[in-house]
This record gives C-alpha cells, sequence and structure tokens, in this order.
C-alpha cells in the first residue's frame, strides 16, 4: 500500500490528479498521451495579452483563447495546440493520469 498517497487523498480538493502551468509559450500541435478518452482535460488562460487562438486540429476548429478562457476536451484524442502570444499570459492545464489510478 501506498501510504504516501493514502495520507494525501483525504485532503486532495480535486477530481485531476495532474497540474501544469504554462507560461508565456507556444503549445505546439499534439495530444496528451496519458489520459483516457472519456476524461476531461480543463486549460484556463490567464495573463494580459493580444488575441489568441486555440486550435483543435482534429476537428478544424479555432477558439478565441481570451484571458479567463476554459476550455474542457478530451485532449488524448483531440490534437490541440496554440501559438505564442506576445504579452503576459499563463495556461492552468488540469488533467488526469492513468497510472495514478494503478
Amino acid at each position: 500500500e501506498d501510504t504516501d498517497m493514502s495520507s494525501i487523498l483525504p485532503i486532495w480538493n480535486s477530481v485531476y490528479n495532474s497540474m501544469s502551468i504554462m507560461v508565456n509559450c507556444a503549445t505546439p500541435y499534439h495530444t496528451n498521451v496519458n489520459g483516457q478518452q472519456q476524461w476531461l482535460d480543463m486549460l484556463i488562460m490567464v495573463g494580459n495579452y493580444p488575441p489568441l487562438d486555440f486550435v483543435v486540429t482534429t476537428l478544424n476548429l479555432w477558439f478565441q483563447y481570451n484571458p479567463g478562457t476554459i476550455i474542457a476536451m478530451p485532449g488524448s484524442v483531440l490534437e490541440h495546440g496554440v501559438g505564442y502570444a506576445d504579452g503576459n499570459c499563463a495556461c492552468l492545464a488540469y488533467y488526469m493520469w492513468q497510472n495514478v489510478h494503478q
């Protein structure tokens, strides 16, 4: 039994088991390899930057990715990416990894 995990689970306040923060960077088109098809990733954009697009290449869709935008999507299924923003921006990415649940 993982005693470290057992001590943390009662106080963990999120359905997501992982989080990343990306600051002032472009994200090449990709799919997330550690999730499952039915799991949704949640992306939250904050900062002060000019107009930016969130692109889902799998569906040929472009979304305005303004500060305060929240996107929930199956990142392991849909290829997606974001271009470079000339300004100060951060993306808070919440997601789940299969190996944490094993």
